[in-house]
């Protein structure tokens, strides 16, 4: 124990704030309500914590309020990765193809009859494993849709791994597809670029004919900015999210469909 230990021995507790010990009382107490009560707790709640928020982003600097989104909750993101597969869930459907793990495509297991889950290297959730910008032994025509959120950014060669999905899909089948605009840049995951919607629809175009790409924004200039902070969904409310301003998007979403011979 060092000398700076001993002596905190002898110090007063730091006095929690007025939000700490709101926060405690409330996770304390969720595990033994109902989960309605819970939901509305949490929505009366919430301005108090927006207000937190934003006392913590003045405080906070040059600094974001962390280095891991994650650790604050849902992150803006992720919601409208949400919305955007709520609206065009009549696609995913048949022989359905996603990356890395089935996030999306379990929620419409039952309208699925063959699920794949395809990885560049071996992890224990996947059933194919192959480099799409590679050679590769996946047969041309096989899936009625291809899932791909977040990948297109990591990898160098975008062009191709596009141009393999629309070998791969069946002819009408469908590919889904969300890359972000703006974002933290993690070291620990290396990233290639971001996409604005006229760039996506380019590479897009180079396999799919372009009347078949249906572009989509979601973000604007406030949650484009919290996100760059540290702010997750919650620190807003339903109508700031919402807004979409294509100046500003978070992510951009794209949905092409394979021509019918």
């Amino acid at each position: 124990m060092s000398q700076f230990d001993s002596i905190g021995q002898f110090l007063p507790p730091r006095k929690k704030s007025f939000f700490e010990q709101l926060k405690k009382v409330f996770n304390n107490g969720k595990q033994l309500l109902p989960k309605s009560f819970k939901q509305s707790a949490k929505q009366v709640l919430k301005p108090l914590f927006m207000l937190k928020t934003r006392i913590e982003l003045l405080q906070a600097g040059v600094q974001p309020l962390a280095d891991n989104w994650c650790e604050r909750g849902v992150s803006a993101h992720r919601v409208y990765l949400d919305w955007y597969f709520q609206k065009f869930t009549a696609d995913i459907k048949g022989h359905c193809l996603e990356f890395q793990d089935d996030t999306y495509t379990s929620r419409f297991r039952d309208r699925i009859t063959k699920l794949d889950v395809l990885n560049k290297d071996y992890i224990p959730n996947a059933t194919i494993v192959a480099d799409l910008t590679q050679p590769n032994n996946l047969p041309s025509n096989t899936y009625d849709c291809i899932v791909c959120t977040y990948v297109l950014h990591i990898i160098a060669e975008p062009e191709k791994i596009v141009s393999e999905m629309h070998r791969i899909l069946k002819p009408g089948g469908v590919l889904l597809i969300a890359v972000p605009n703006i974002t933290i840049n993690y070291p620990a995951y290396p990233e290639y670029w971001r996409f604005t919607a006229r760039g996506l629809h380019y590479i897009l175009a180079k396999s799919f004919l372009a009347e078949q790409i249906d572009i989509q924004t979601y973000g604007n200039s406030l949650v484009a900015a919290g996100e760059l902070r540290g702010m997750v969904a919650f620190d807003f409310t339903e109508a700031k999210l919402e807004y979409n301003d294509p100046r500003f998007p978070l992510i951009v979403c794209a949905r092409a469909v394979k021509l019918e011979q």
